[in-house]
């Protein structure tokens, strides 16, 4: 296993963990878009495998004969990454190369983008609301700045919270796990832990995630969003 700042990297095998008709998120860096498709054939000898044509917004999305891409599967919460190219572009199918190893990230050690957006925290044994701004996200909690003390270790609730048109978080328990410090206008910074993510939301936020650290890297982040 292989430590990466502030995530964990674990080598495995493909075999293990794809199957055909498993699901899977094709994440294409140089188009910086994350499209939807499914395993139809796997030919582990040969070194190739075989998807339907990745989805991106309902629309087919063009590929190119040697396009590097990952391919991300969701299993039991963990997030592993295929690295990949296009062998042959069919009408039907899509032939990709196929690696013999893996990379797995550890699901508690999701890594952190930075990030600023605002929402809204209920705190019911309080009855109030407390609005927050995020200094970093990711799958296991956010890094939050609000202008009062929060008690540590008491859970609250995220009321909304709008990282993009396609992301929306309600209705999350998080915990304070730790004040971080005070900002220089004396607002308070504190480590948040969700709680209660479900398997959906979880694998809707690592590809968020992956989609904004791919555009932050090149730039093209726009608005933010």
């Amino acid at each position: 296993m292989k430590h990466n700042e502030s995530v964990f990297i674990e080598k495995i095998k493909v075999k293990k963990i794809l199957s055909i008709g498993d699901l899977v998120d094709v994440e294409l860096p140089h188009q910086h878009i994350i499209g939807n498709s499914r395993v139809i054939l796997l030919n582990f000898l040969g070194k190739y495998a075989q998807i339907l044509p990745p989805i991106y917004r309902n629309s087919r999305i063009k590929l190119y004969t040697g396009e590097k891409l990952n391919i991300r599967v969701y299993e039991n919460g963990s997030n592993i990454m295929i690295k990949s190219s296009v062998l042959k572009i069919e009408k039907e199918k899509i032939t990709v190369f196929l690696p013999k190893i893996a990379f797995k990230i550890q699901k508690r050690l999701f890594f952190r983008i930075p990030i600023i957006r605002e929402g809204i925290l209920i705190d019911n044994e309080e009855n109030k609301l407390i609005p927050f701004e995020t200094r970093d996200f990711s799958a296991g909690g956010m890094q939050i700045v609000v202008k009062e003390y929060l008690a540590e270790e008491r859970e609250y609730i995220i009321k909304t919270l709008i990282m993009d048109d396609n992301l929306i978080l309600k209705e999350i328990n998080t915990r304070a796990v730790r004040l971080v410090g005070e900002n220089i206008y004396g607002e308070k910074i504190y480590g948040m832990k969700f709680m209660n993510i479900d398997y959906k939301t979880e694998k809707n936020i690592v590809r968020y995630a992956n989609l904004y650290s791919i555009k932050a890297k090149h730039g093209i982040l726009g608005d933010g969003k």
